[in-house]
């Protein structure tokens, strides 16, 4: 949770600021007193920093370097940057185990004050350091404000969770991408098979013909028996039944001749889409299973084009909705939160790019299909038609949609209600996620995410906030 860290040192006969760079092979630290920084700038820019690496004995050597200022934990106001990520949980768990309270500062903080003191130096890990020690020295002493996070470990329940979703989401965009890849050979090599597989050539029933029968060819010249037996067995019936239909189309085809090179990436592309289609499979059923035994899942469950995937990123980044003061806070954690800036001569409304990337996607995946596929009305549709014809593109009508939706469930998870669709919209959708072709929409909707954010980022750059 976000929040104003207020530090109180009474009693403490000297306090020491530490900030800290995180590395991929090691980390940089730099310990400032606050006596160092009241002797002026010159002393504290050119303070020790010491390079750790990021293993059990860089950690050890970390500890012996704050030691030697002092032995208790209270005394120190540590600062690292988010960014670290994996690279850094090895060094929080360490320090809270210590018993020391490190804080998070965001990369921008750091960043604008260090070319506010440091000008178009070349950056530096050491730099960084310095100045993080410096941001914590202001904020403790000065009073300068910054918004700081405490770190916090998350829950191992949660981080399974999360784990899990992002998995998926990861496992889905790499095999989507083999997938269209696949169907673009099969373009070259076999034009005639989408007119029998209508519904797609790269879901995994053709996609185990062609790897048994690898071009037209060979289908065409198959005993008609062993093609009607393969279909069966794949549970494709009404093609099974079709048989002399697509060896007829088979020995007709305009394809072109598999070469040694569309040979063996049809043979690779078969082998990978078949194997991480049982991966996917097993994954889903894992975070249908975890998604179950969460205490909220119930509540959100009855949400139109979601499922266990979104739903688990949801509520595993959200955790206990009690750590926001209220729902502006939450939506802004979403990073869908319409913030207003003021200048003397203009106002400016727009929508933060800030919060959590995994959570922003799960919140767009759900609300694009209510808003683009839902053959009915509802709220968020005719929200992001409201801000469209005020003269909003679609990449920033579409957050406004999906700041409310956020503001819904953090008000389910709040009072523990469920998620209704009679009274969030007045009725029930006309269309849901199973009746439309969930994998195509998904990867649509992936791509058109990312689209939207780089929209929002670049006008972040163009117009960043008023600081004051």
């Amino acid at each position: 949770m976000i929040t104003q860290v207020q530090t109180s040192h009474a009693g403490i006969a000297e306090q020491y600021y530490v900030g800290i760079d995180i590395g991929y092979r090691e980390h940089v630290a730099a310990v400032i007193s606050k006596s160092t920084f009241l002797q002026g700038a010159v002393r504290w820019k050119k303070a020790k920093a010491i390079h750790f690496a990021s293993s059990r004995g860089g950690l050890d050597k970390l500890h012996q370097y704050l030691l030697s200022f002092s032995n208790d934990p209270k005394a120190f106001l540590i600062l690292c940057e988010p960014t670290g990520g994996q690279y850094g949980v090895s060094l929080y768990q360490d320090l809270l185990k210590r018993k020391y309270s490190p804080m998070l500062v965001d990369n921008s903080t750091t960043r604008h004050m260090r070319e506010k003191i440091f000008g178009s130096l070349p950056k530096t890990d050491e730099m960084d350091a310095r100045v993080m020690a410096r941001i914590a020295y202001l904020h403790d002493v000065v009073g300068e404000e910054f918004t700081l996070k405490v770190l916090r470990l998350p829950d191992p329940d949660q981080e399974e969770l999360l784990a899990l979703c992002r998995n998926n989401w990861k496992l889905n965009g790499m095999v989507t991408r083999v997938r269209n890849q696949f169907a673009q050979l099969m373009a070259v090599v076999f034009p005639e098979l989408k007119f029998f597989f209508e519904g797609s050539v790269s879901s995994s029933t053709p996609i185990r013909l062609m790897a048994s029968y690898p071009s037209p060819a060979e289908i065409a010249n198959a005993v008609p028996e062993e093609l009607y037996n393969f279909l069966w067995k794949a549970r494709s019936y009404q093609h099974a039944r079709r048989v002399p239909e697509l060896q007829d189309l088979a020995r007709n085809s305009s394809g072109s001749l598999p070469d040694s090179g569309r040979a063996w990436r049809l043979a690779w592309m078969s082998k990978f889409l078949l194997s991480n289609f049982e991966l996917l499979s097993q994954l889903d059923k894992q975070i249908e299973q975890v998604c179950s035994n969460h205490p909220n899942y119930t509540l959100l469950m009855d949400i139109p084009y979601s499922g266990p995937n979104t739903l688990g990123t949801i509520l595993s980044i959200t955790g206990d909705c009690t750590r926001f003061k209220n729902y502006r806070q939450y939506v802004a954690y979403t990073g869908y939160f319409a913030g207003l800036e003021r200048s003397q001569t203009i106002d400016h409304t727009r929508m933060s790019r800030r919060g959590n990337r995994n959570l922003k996607r799960a919140y767009f995946q759900i609300v694009a299909p209510m808003v683009w596929f839902d053959h009915g009305e509802n709220f968020y549709k005719n929200l992001y038609k409201r801000k469209v014809a005020e003269g909003r593109a679609w990449y920033v009508a579409m957050p406004f949609a999906c700041a409310a939706l956020a503001r819904h469930i953090y008000h389910c998870l709040k009072f523990q209600e469920p998620y209704q669709l009679e009274k969030a919209f007045g009725r029930v959708l006309t269309s849901h996620v199973e009746d439309l072709a969930k994998s195509k929409i998904q990867a649509d909707l992936e791509d058109t995410f990312e689209v939207m954010d780089a929209h929002l980022s670049q006008e972040e750059e163009l117009h960043p906030p008023l600081r004051k």
